[in-house]
């Protein structure tokens, strides 16, 4: 997907987006840990910024945002529960359940240090860009 959007954006321009990844150094047994937690792409082994400069883009941020992370996670699970009833008739049990286990779990992985979330700004070197 980076490369496609390196692809289509104009020299000069940038992309911002948010990334659930692990922290830098993660022993193999963490990262293992961190991907039975976290969304699939977390699996990746680079870092979102070093993703972005393999593909050409010039990191121009990266924020930590994990802290709001966790909050808005903990608040969704709880608002699922809140309407249950109503979920488990729309979403089906089983799915209403796996959407819960997979927030619960993503608050683990947040709270044992092994999930983070970044806002990741890039830039493409280009004419008029200012970068170098």
């Amino acid at each position: 997907m980076l490369r496609e959007c390196h692809r289509v954006l104009g020299p000069g321009g940038r992309m911002a987006g948010y990334v659930i990844h692990t922290p830098k150094g993660l022993s193999a047994t963490a990262q293992r840990r961190a991907n039975e937690l976290g969304p699939s792409a977390t699996a990746a082994a680079a870092s979102p910024d070093d993703l972005a400069r393999s593909v050409g883009f010039s990191v121009i941020l990266v924020e930590d945002v994990t802290p709001l992370f966790r909050t808005t996670c903990e608040a969704i699970l709880r608002a699922r529960g809140e309407v249950e009833d109503e979920l488990r008739v729309a979403e089906g049990p089983h799915a209403f359940e796996e959407e819960q286990q997979k927030k619960r779990r993503m608050l683990e992985g947040i709270d044992e240090g092994l999930l983070l979330r970044s806002l990741v700004v890039a830039g493409k070197q280009g004419a008029g860009s200012g970068e170098q």
